[in-house]
């Protein structure tokens, strides 16, 4: 033990006394070590962290499936038979989500709730922080009057009070009792404010359609496994669609992990980033390699008369390990700091509902992965040179040691470090190049809309009061009238939902003389309502015919506008204007096209624009609807005087979100963005190590050569002659590296080729670039050092080896 404070002692002084060199390795294994731990602590969080409910590996989520909709909800209908009939489960539960408005106290607000049933709680092992959870005797109409609140709502609405249970909330005008507040940590359904009881009423469940589908939940029995129980399920789904009770019912079933349904959507981008940053950690370890086989050649007399002293090869070994490790620890120490910013960073740039506030957070488990990191790479690091440091003897001291074989041996060592730093390297600045090329596609489409100056905003009326479509029709009249009186609004107008915003309806489109029969065969159109000035709002572009109306109302004759895209899938040569269509929603009536608008990409930029019609809000009226306002104000300062206008025309209806269209295009491209900003911070970093490892290892061949480049500029050698030894050397190991990391590259690409659009997995451009922009780097890190060994005079160059 006194010999290893003896050896910490010693490398604690080297390490003052060479304090640029230990600053350079400390900082190179904090930036790389920081990045690590920030990225594999979300991955862990998010993907292999298990979920936070009791025995979570036996919770499976099913879907009923047809052959147009693989995983589809579940019904009630189908719920219950599965209940009565199966054996693989020790539970099914299920929820369908919802909204209410919220009145009583304070502003009026709507809430996102979730109708579940009583069992879903303890079948999670979920308990309330306060009150009590569901009973079964609550799943009845008339005695399902009560809710639980979320702990955002409880703290938000409630300023979290603890005499919260037994107060009664206003919703949609029924009275309801606060039974409950969830815990914190509860997110089964994200943005959901409170939690109801599912008490079906006969019209949901008993004859025809089935108009209750919810996510269904279960926990399977120990020793049955996904597939067992998928085998069960199937079976049965095929007997129920034989029994006249569950005609309609879908044939299929899909079964499937609770945790892999909830992280599948960013499982393969986050293993993506984990990789490229494991990648970059190689990096920083053969660039601390290299500097420290460079600092080991000016340290072999030392070593070699340390060995003449009588040293042993462990002792030797041992301490060039000490140092390594005290720099890895210092860099281990400095990198947490840089991955709590890290984290920081990555809240920013990753969405939460993907990275939860909870889970972004480093814990015990993300602090031995640093510890770790900083083990393992003091070891790759130290290694080498502990070993060459075994084989030193006395005899180097007697005999010199520049230009021996050990010389060439280190510089044989060092360039396979560097073609493998920029082999590495390579491969995070091709992933990072083909999503910043994708980021440009996706900015450069057409819209289909202009979004500058328009304000959007969010509105919900009460089932209750407005269920007939003349109230609604009135209502809107009045609150579009209100609104394009104020000062700087240049026009408005009210749909159903809006470009980029989601939550679009589907039906089937029938033309004249076609039997029910093809509407199911065909692919679902996209629907909406639409207020008379919503097109010229949202600057959407007549092709032909006219646009809605006010005239086009209850009593007129039903019509429809249609995009581009729905003329030419249904009409040769698109011409839609004057047809007659028929929506299965409309039952048997038709509507005649009286205008074809320009195609919108509303679902995303991503994707071509898909099929779709515009009813008048005359002819079709929903509860929910979307406020389109085009001012010369921003969105902050008019969604106040909106607010204000609202509650002139109705108290009750609350105005829930008000966003620009420029924020919805913005979000939009965030998933692009964010892999793109996180791929090229990454690929930065990778980069600037590469170029930081050649430069060392140049600069060191250099140092070996000065006598031979004396020699040769003493015997008439140029000096660009000179420089292109040294030159040619960097870019021979840079190409090297690129031919070796290439296929690397393409498997990166590959795997991101899910998230390319308008860019091809192995594009041209990219593949090009790259290469080139490290050839740009090796060539600026080979010139630096030959042109500092020009500076040497030759005689002096001469000596230095004399």
């Amino acid at each position: 033990m006194s010999q290893l404070l003896q050896d910490v002692r010693f490398s604690l002084r080297q390490m003052r006394r060479e304090l640029a060199f230990t600053l350079v390795v400390v900082a190179t294994l904090a930036l790389a070590i920081g990045g690590a731990t920030a990225v594999f602590s979300v991955v862990y969080q998010v993907v292999l962290r298990p979920l936070p409910y009791s025995e979570p590996e036996q919770l499976v989520r099913l879907f009923q499936s047809t052959p147009q909709r693989e995983r589809g909800g579940v019904s009630y209908l189908s719920l219950q038979a599965w209940r009565e009939r199966t054996h693989a489960f020790q539970g099914l539960e299920g929820i369908t989500l919802t909204d209410f408005t919220l009145t009583g106290e304070g502003a009026a607000d709507r809430v996102f709730a979730a109708r579940a049933t009583a069992g879903l709680l303890p079948l999670l092992g979920v308990r309330p922080v306060l009150g009590q959870a569901f009973g079964a005797e609550m799943e009845v109409p008339g005695r399902d009057l009560v809710v639980m609140l979320s702990h955002g709502l409880w703290q938000r609405r409630f300023g979290g009070s603890r005499d919260v249970v037994g107060r009664t909330l206003t919703l949609n005008g029924q009275p309801h009792t606060v039974v409950g507040v969830l815990p914190a940590s509860f997110r089964f359904a994200p943005d959901v404010d409170l939690w109801k009881p599912l008490a079906p009423n006969p019209a949901e469940t008993e004859g025809g359609p089935r108009h209750i589908f919810m996510r269904v939940v279960g926990r399977l029995r120990p020793g049955i496994s996904v597939e067992q129980a998928r085998t069960e399920l199937e079976g049965l789904a095929a007997a129920l669609v034989r029994e006249p009770e569950y005609a309609g019912e879908a044939p299929g079933v899909r079964v499937m992990p609770l945790h892999a349904h909830v992280v599948e959507g960013s499982r393969q981008q986050l293993w993506l980033l984990a990789g490229i940053m494991a990648l970059v950690l190689l990096v920083a370890c053969a660039n601390v390699a290299n500097l420290m086989l460079a600092r080991a050649s000016a340290r072999e007399r030392e070593v070699s008369v340390r060995a003449a002293l009588g040293a042993s090869r462990l002792q030797l070994m041992r301490q060039f390990l000490v140092e390594s490790g005290l720099m890895a620890l210092l860099g281990g120490a400095a990198g947490l700091l840089l991955a709590l910013w890290g984290m920081d960073l990555m809240r920013a740039l990753v969405p939460p509902e993907v990275l939860s506030p909870e889970a972004a957070r480093l814990d015990g488990h993300v602090l031995t992965i640093a510890a770790g990191l900083s083990l393992l790479t003091s070891l790759l690091f130290g290694l080498v040179p502990a070993l060459r440091a075994a084989r030193a003897d006395g005899r180097g001291v007697l005999g010199g040691l520049r230009g021996g074989r050990g010389a060439t041996g280190r510089g044989g060592a060092m360039a396979l470090l560097v073609i493998a730093q920029v082999a590495l390297a390579l491969v995070p600045l091709v992933g990072a190049g083909l999503m910043l090329r994708t980021l440009h596609s996706l900015q450069t489409v057409p819209l289909g809309f202009e979004p500058r100056g328009v304000t959007i905003a969010n509105m919900y009326l009460s089932k209750d009061k407005y269920l007939d479509d003349e109230r609604q029709r009135l209502f809107f009249s009045e609150l579009l009238e209100r609104v394009r009186a104020l000062p700087g609004v240049q026009s408005a107008g009210v749909s159903s939902t809006v470009p980029l915003w989601g939550r679009t309806g589907v039906a089937p489109v029938l033309l004249p003389g076609e039997p029910d029969s093809v509407a199911d065969a065909r692919e679902l159109t996209n629907f909406r309502t639409a207020s008379e000035d919503y097109f010229v709002t949202m600057g959407i572009p007549l092709k032909a015919g006219r646009l809605v109306e006010a005239m086009d109302g209850a009593g007129s004759p039903p019509v429809l506008v249609v995009n581009e895209a729905f003329a030419r899938r249904y009409f040769p040569g698109g011409k839609a204007l004057g047809q007659r269509v028929r929506l299965a929603l409309d039952g048997e009536s038709f509507r005649e096209v009286v205008g074809v608008v320009s195609d919108v990409h509303h679902d995303s930029l991503g994707e071509a624009p898909s099929s779709e019609v515009y009813m008048p809000m005359g002819q079709f009226s929903v509860l929910r609807m979307l406020l389109a306002v085009r001012s010369t104000q921003d969105a902050e300062a008019l969604a106040p005087i909106l607010r204000e206008q609202l509650r002139a025309v109705d108290p009750n209806v609350p105005l829930i979100q008000v966003r620009t269209m420029e924020d919805l295009v913005d979000a939009s491209l965030g998933r692009t963005r964010v892999m793109g900003a996180l791929l090229s911070a990454i690929a930065v970093l990778g980069l600037g190590l590469a170029g930081l490892g050649l430069y060392g290892v140049l600069a060191y061949s250099v140092s070996q050569r000065t006598r031979e480049m004396g020699i040769r500029i003493a015997l008439g050698a140029r000096d660009n002659q000179v420089l292109w030894l040294v030159v040619g050397r960097g870019l021979r190991l840079a190409a090297a590296g690129v031919a070796l990391g290439l296929g690397g590259a393409v498997v990166l690409a590959r795997g991101l080729s899910s998230m390319l659009h308008g860019v091809g997995a192995l594009d041209a451009v990219t593949f090009m670039a790259v290469p080139a922009l490290l050839g740009a780097v090796a060539l600026l890190a080979s010139w630096l050092p030959a042109r500092r060994a020009l500076r040497v005079p030759p005689h002096e160059a001469l000596r230095s080896e004399g």
